[in-house]
């Protein structure tokens, strides 16, 4: 079965195999709804195999990553970032721990793919963060689902964090606002920094230029 992804599809005596058990007993556990099984166009039963490995996983004994991140460089320098990834360690002892400095909304972000990878590495059972806001500011829930499918939980600590939910969120629109306006007036457009500049006097934000 090598090279197979999560989604692909085995038969009854595959999946038994994979599990260890007998057909007999792999039919009790879609009855007890622990599996759930599809049918082939042929009308054979068929198992998907994240599903199998998500059987025979116990939650909180595989291998553990962790996810952390910082918007700017100011958070980082003043060593938010490396009080989230002490947190995240305490929280988890042994966690291998990626990270970027970017705001949630990019998606060129090496440490969360990195992150991500490595979750969907054989052992490994969860992913670790603080808020669902670490991982993005929106497609979370694609995020988990993909992970699902691996047999990984996003684990969230609930962990405070230094900045307040609100600058960050002024800090993420204002990135919304410039790449929208970027496109339809150019980056260096003054339509593009007066509309900057509007937007974040409204919000009483510094950072304009």
């Amino acid at each position: 079965m090598a090279n197979r992804g999560p989604d692909d599809y085995v038969s009854a005596t595959a999946a038994a195999y994979r599990l260890g058990v007998s057909t007999r007993t792999l039919r009790r556990y879609t009855q007890q709804g622990r599996l759930p099984d599809a049918r082939s166009a042929g009308g054979r039963r068929i198992f998907r195999l994240g599903d199998l490995d998500a059987l025979t996983r116990k939650p909180g004994t595989g291998k553990a990553v962790g996810y952390a991140r910082v918007s700017s460089r100011r958070q980082q320098a003043e060593g938010d970032l490396d009080r989230q990834v002490a947190r995240l360690r305490e929280h988890d002892n042994g966690l291998i721990v990626f990270s970027d400095v970017v705001s949630g909304l990019s998606d060129r972000r090496a440490g969360l793919r990195k992150a991500l990878s490595e979750c969907m590495k054989p052992g490994v059972d969860r992913l670790v963060v603080e808020h669902p806001d670490r991982l993005a500011r929106f497609g979370v829930g694609v995020i988990e689902h993909l992970l699902a499918g691996y047999g990984v939980t996003v684990v969230y600590t609930g962990q405070p964090e230094n900045e307040s939910a609100e600058s960050e969120l002024v800090r993420d629109m204002l990135a919304i606002v410039t790449s929208f306006a970027g496109r339809l007036y150019g980056q260096r457009s003054a339509k593009t920094k007066r509309l900057r500049a509007a937007v974040a006097a409204e919000t009483e934000c510094g950072d304009a230029a």
